[in-house]
């Protein structure tokens, strides 16, 4: 397996799957039978009429797949659970957890990152369904004392907006560390209010930030009164079988995947990360860093399609799987509560008209690969041990070998208008990272300047590449990043990035849009600006540039 610091697409089928041309097939070369490393049958089944996965010819080419990204990932070991046929499957663990370490089981346990955020959604809608919050219930109706320097305007954010990614804060979680329960009031009462800084007024335009979900969970533990972890453990994980799942570090046992990555974010090297060395955080926690199996993953998929009562109603358990705010403003997707909602899905060059819901995450040590068809009764789950690993090809290997899919349809073309491109040009101001950025239109294509990566030496293109009318393509360091050009309601226009959100006025607002800041307000600077490319460089959602430019 290759071990290097790259940034690939952790969460890559959520829009679009599809394999490279040069990959010669979903099996990527190695033979479906023999040594695959399927171990289902040593395990036994998940339930008591399960096909018995180890003697299951079904799962070759599936088997084949996981090895051949395991190869070409950071990963050493992966586990994999399937929803067939009615049943929670294990098909196997794959690879080695080490020298000495033992074998991969069904109960071997990874961190599955920011497929967190689907299990603090369904949290809080149980308080919604109770009667002890609304969906309009906003931070500051529970936390009336939290003041926020720089974003004010932020605990005017609804429980709606945090879980469905539309809080306008900053993203970054970086440099929380406190792994006591108290650690989450701590880091939100301290730095978050102190030094986060906004990106856009609440509610105003989706954008994707792991303290959304951070202080979702907040709220949560400040209604109900235990630890968050305790209030997912209790009143999630265990009325769904999910015995093997847990919110805390100090609750993994010795079945454990070591992961292969970095122990902080300023660590280049990546190698073997001990469970001592691996990142915890109370304030990250309700975002991203349970602990579960993919047989785990695949019981909370099958409550996501079929629901269970005893855990949340129908009505508000469908809420997840509704599209509540686009992804982009002219291409389809939209984003529900901790789920992206998507129709239609490419498979070796066919499109495929069929709704797809999906999250991933990725941790600095660990890669959850999470995918369900609903129409199918179809769900994966993909634990794998290292940083940023990409198993697309599985994904995609799975559905074609395991699925059974609609005759293929057209896929709508994205839209493109020339004619719009001068609504689009101006000056966009970001006010805490990048400063100004000009866009310009030459012919048919949109220019970016930015000044402020002119005067640190930052490299950058300036022609921009069209995706659609409103969503472009800029490389940054080389590193391709998709902006987005998205309206207000009061005649402003963001252009979004996920860690960078430039805002130009409306007409006659001035140079400034109306956004509120503080005096304090810091000026960009060079350590600001990087900081917010290392993280536009590390989004672990999927840049639809990287899927539609790479895999057409």
């Amino acid at each position: 397996m290759r071990l290097e610091q790259r940034v690939v697409v952790v969460a890559a089928v959520a829009i679009s799957l599809s394999t490279c041309g040069d990959d010669g097939g979903a099996g990527g070369g190695h033979d479906g039978g023999g040594d695959a490393g399927v171990v289902g049958a040593d395990a036994g089944d998940l339930d008591a009429d399960a096909p018995d996965a180890g003697q299951d010819l079904r799962f070759g080419l599936l088997a084949a797949a996981i090895e051949a990204d395991i190869e070409g990932s950071n990963a050493t070991a992966a586990s994999v659970a399937v929803w067939l046929d009615e049943e929670v499957v294990w098909v196997g663990g794959f690879g080695s957890l080490g020298e000495g370490a033992g074998r991969i089981d069904e109960d071997t346990l990874f961190m599955i990152g920011s497929d967190t955020k689907k299990i603090t959604a369904i949290g809080l809608l149980r308080l919604v369904a109770a009667g002890q919050a609304s969906l309009e219930t906003t931070v500051a109706d529970v936390l009336p004392d939290l003041e926020m320097t720089l974003a004010p305007d932020f605990v005017g954010a609804t429980i709606h907006d945090l879980i469905s990614h539309q809080g306008g804060i900053l993203d970054g979680v970086e440099t929380a560390t406190e792994a006591d329960d108290e650690g989450l009031r701590a880091f939100v009462f301290g730095e978050l209010a102190e030094s986060y800084y906004p990106l856009a007024p609440p509610g105003r335009i989706w954008n994707y930030s792991n303290p959304n979900f951070s202080v979702a969970g907040l709220l949560h533990q400040e209604l109900d009164g235990r630890p968050w972890a305790d209030i997912v453990e209790q009143d999630v994980f265990a009325p769904l079988g999910m015995s093997r799942t847990v919110a805390r570090k100090t609750e993994v046992d010795a079945n454990h995947a070591t992961g292969i990555g970095v122990t902080t974010g300023d660590d280049p090297t990546i190698g073997p990360v001990s469970l001592d060395e691996t990142w915890e955080s109370a304030f990250v926690r309700p975002s991203g860093l349970v602990w579960s199996t993919p047989s785990d993953q695949i019981r909370l998929a099958r409550f996501l399609v079929d629901g269970d009562g005893t855990v949340l109603g129908d009505d508000r358990r469908e809420e997840l799987s509704t599209p509540q705010v686009p992804l982009f403003p002219d291409i389809p997707g939209s984003y529900g509560y901790g789920l992206f909602v998507e129709r239609g899905t490419t498979v070796q060059g066919a499109w495929y008209d069929v709704p797809v819901w999906s999250h991933g995450g990725g941790t600095w040590t660990h890669t959850s690969t999470f995918v369900i068809l609903p129409e199918q009764r179809f769900a994966i789950s993909i634990l794998s041990n290292g940083l940023a690993d990409d198993f697309t090809r599985s994904v995609v290997t799975a559905i074609e070998s395991l699925v059974e899919l609609p005759e293929p349809a057209t896929e709508p073309p994205l839209p493109f208008d020339a004619g719009a491109l001068d609504g689009l040009v101006g000056t966009y101001v970001d006010d805490f990272n990048v400063g100004e950025l000009v866009i310009s239109r030459e012919g048919d294509a949109l220019r970016i300047d930015a000044p402020l990566l002119d005067q640190y030496e930052i490299p950058y293109e300036r022609e921009m590449t069209p995706l659609s009318t409103r969503v472009w393509i800029a490389s940054v360091q080389g590193e391709e990043l998709d902006f987005s050009f998205v309206d207000g309601p009061d005649g402003e226009t963001y252009l979004r990035n996920r860690a960078i959100v430039a805002i130009r006025p409306a007409a006659g607002a001035g140079a400034r849009h109306e956004r509120r800041r503080s005096a304090r307000r810091p000026e960009p600077d060079a350590a600001a600006l990087r900081a917010a490319l290392l993280r536009a460089r590390l989004d672990p959602l999927p840049p639809l540039c990287r899927l539609r430019r790479a895999w057409r």
